[in-house]
């Protein structure tokens, strides 16, 4: 596979970037495959512009959260194919920009000969840049503007929007079949409390800044250097030991090695129970033995 290159503003590019696209791409679902796959299937190097944040930071006080983190959006753009991947700051200037002049400016660096835009792409100042209206002004700079239709599954389309209702709803089997892919988190073991191992059930720690998912307890794969083990996670605050920052916390069913600093990625499957306040630290110790306990169910499936 070739490697991408990373840039993170529209520098000009020696070799034009013969075909383009835009768009957040939160969390590259299947949707998001089948428009890189179009673009990709085109001579010469492919690229994609995407913002570091999601646009409705700027232009609303009510961002969506997102269904995968900047790094891990980067990571699933660069296993579509593409060549060249610019990451913007989506910002006032940006927002309050014609949507003739962004195209004028990809046009000025990357030199691209098309450009492609999803169904519901919407760029420029009031998002009043479609493909129908751009199409004779990129024609004009001698760019042609391709639009992909959407991508439907039993009579839904898939949606960045669609997937976050489902994870809001638990609905891991629907996310994943929109996704193309189990829906996961990826990180770096931080450093815990050692609480876990205080009670004979060492925990690993992802930090999280937000959760599409309800908080509670699941069974989940862990996948480690290319390997694979089954374990328990809880995806919460944690009250009963009165942490007060939203973390993953997985226990590794029948595994000792110390993961810290290392990256790890957390398959989702099954939720068990909500996220409680215990009366007792006995309490909350038989509760793991059961999760543990219905972890193990899950792995001999």
């Amino acid at each position: 596979m070739m490697q991408m290159d990373l840039f993170y503003s529209l520098l000009p590019s020696s070799n034009p970037i013969e075909s383009v696209t835009i768009g957040f791409f939160d969390g590259c679902h299947l949707g998001h495959q089948a428009l890189l796959s179009f673009l990709t299937k085109f001579p010469g190097k492919s690229g994609v512009i995407t913002f570091s944040q999601h646009p409705e930071h700027t232009l609303s006080n009510s961002p969506p959260e997102t269904i995968t983190s900047l790094e891990e959006r980067i990571q699933l753009l660069a296993g579509c194919g593409i060549d060249y991947l610019a990451v913007l700051p989506f910002n006032q200037e940006i927002a309050n920009q014609e949507a003739e002049l962004f195209i004028q400016s990809i046009y000025k660096t990357l030199h691209p000969s098309r450009i492609v835009l999803g169904y519901d792409s919407r760029l420029g100042k009031g998002g009043l840049g479609t493909a129908q209206t751009l199409r004779p002004f990129a024609a004009s700079l001698g760019i042609s503007l391709e639009e992909v239709p959407p991508l439907q599954i039993e009579g839904t389309i898939v949606s960045s929007r669609k997937i976050r209702q489902f994870l809001r709803e638990k609905d891991l089997c629907s996310a994943e079949k929109f996704l193309g892919r189990p829906f996961a988190y990826t990180g770096k073991v931080a450093h815990g409390r050692g609480i876990g191992t205080s009670f004979g059930y060492a925990t690993i720690n992802l930090p999280l800044t937000h959760s599409l998912l309800p908080l509670g307890v699941y069974t989940c794969t862990i996948v480690i250097e290319g390997f694979s083990y089954a374990g328990v996670m809880n995806l919460g605050m944690a009250p009963t030991m009165q942490r007060h920052q939203l973390c993953l916390e997985a226990h590794i069913l029948d595994f000792s090695e110390d993961l810290y600093d290392k990256s790890i990625t957390v398959i989702l499957e099954q939720f068990l129970r909500e996220e409680k306040l215990f009366s007792s630290k006995d309490e909350l110790v038989l509760a793991i033995q059961e999760d543990i306990r219905q972890a193990r169910l899950n792995k001999n499936r």
